[in-house]
């Protein structure tokens, strides 16, 4: 009987020191992020919607920073190439940060600088796990498209437009596709200088009166249009996307007065 006791304690005196054993291997390590991408060149327009042509993904940069109010606030580092990022090299301590690819600045305005983004928030936890951060980049840009019709190219043989955003004033080039790329937001202003046919042979121009329009939505391609009716009299009429902006009446009195 004494023999048996004597084994029972020893038994459970083996297991409990496997089990600490066991304990101590058990590594309370920093956890892994994984960064998986897409990129998609998707515009939205009033009518039928417009791709862009995408950049590589290895042409993206990336970024991973600790939000504020964590203990990984301090951690920020950017690599030059999505491709030059290695989940196995990178260990993060429990907490939130902020993942985020980028191709382009979308402060760069002008005909051929779009700019793609996107970016998440995720949460890392210990014990060596990883969080996969699925992103998928779109266009960061509002796209605005200045255009004339027949009937006002007519009247006005020549015409300069200029948009002017919060940062940049960019002369339209009325022969592009209409990919002006700007960041979106309030208050864009668009200008016009024009001759009309009667003027031509002195060269005297006139400034229609700005526009101010808001391009708010990223992704979006903003139409805006320059027409010319003459029922009733001549009228400018200028149209975002299919809303009307303003319509300007045409003095016609000068043309009789070539010395006005």
């Amino acid at each position: 009987m004494e023999k048996l006791i004597l084994c029972a304690i020893a038994a459970l005196a083996l297991a409990a020191c496997q089990q600490g054993n066991s304990t101590e291997q058990i590594e309370v390590g920093e956890g892994k992020i994984a960064v998986t991408a897409a990129v998609s060149g998707q515009v939205a327009t009033r009518a039928e919607g417009i791709n862009l042509a995408t950049p590589e993904l290895s042409d993206f940069t990336l970024s991973i920073t600790g939000t504020e109010n964590t203990v990984t606030a301090d951690y920020a580092k950017q690599w030059a190439s999505l491709s030059d990022y290695r989940t196995d090299d990178e260990r993060y301590a429990a907490g939130w940060y902020t993942v985020a690819i980028a191709n382009g600045d979308v402060t760069a305005e002008g005909y051929t600088t779009p700019c793609f983004t996107a970016s998440k928030s995720v949460q890392v936890l210990d014990r060596n796990r990883t969080v996969v951060v699925e992103l998928n980049a779109t266009v960061a840009n509002a796209i605005i498209l200045v255009k004339t019709t027949e009937a006002f190219d007519n009247y006005f043989p020549q015409s300069e437009f200029t948009v002017t955003t919060a940062t940049n004033t960019i002369d339209v080039d009325k022969q592009a596709e209409g990919h002006l790329f700007i960041a979106p937001q309030n208050g864009v202003k668009i200008d016009c200088t024009c001759i009309r046919q009667a003027n031509l042979a002195t060269g005297k121009t006139e400034q229609l009166a700005t526009q101010t329009i808001a391009l708010t939505k990223a992704a979006t391609r903003y139409i805006v249009t320059y027409d010319l009716t003459s029922v009733g009299g001549v009228d400018i009429t200028i149209t975002l996307n299919e809303d009307i902006l303003d319509t300007i009446p045409v003095d016609t009195n000068t043309e009789l007065n070539p010395n006005a």
